[in-house]
């Protein structure tokens, strides 16, 4: 998946949770600017990772802010699921 198609489906998602009509744009902050509280940005988290077939860990929401942070963190945990998908698997050890 490329970043156009990550930033692409994030945006549509962000739109879609919203409670009032957004133009998220990548400098806007989702509680200050968007409207978003806690419980909806949980939401958001679910909807990216059920959407991208990720994990966000929750330590890492602790920075992001605004549209273009989510952006960026969705296109790092896709390349990392993507490179882990693509790597040999370890050897197992013997039982």
């Amino acid at each position: 998946m490329t970043d156009d198609a990550i930033a692409h489906d994030t945006l549509a998602i962000l739109k879609r949770l919203s409670r009032k009509p957004i133009e998220p744009a990548p400098d806007l902050e989702l509680m200050a600017d968007l409207g978003f509280d806690s419980l909806l940005v949980m939401e958001l988290v679910g909807e990216l990772e059920e959407h991208f077939d990720i994990a966000v860990p929750l330590n890492n929401l602790t920075h992001i802010r605004t549209v273009g942070q989510i952006i960026a963190e969705m296109s790092r945990l896709v390349a990392a699921r993507a490179t882990a998908a693509t790597s040999p698997a370890s050897p197992e050890s013997p039982a």
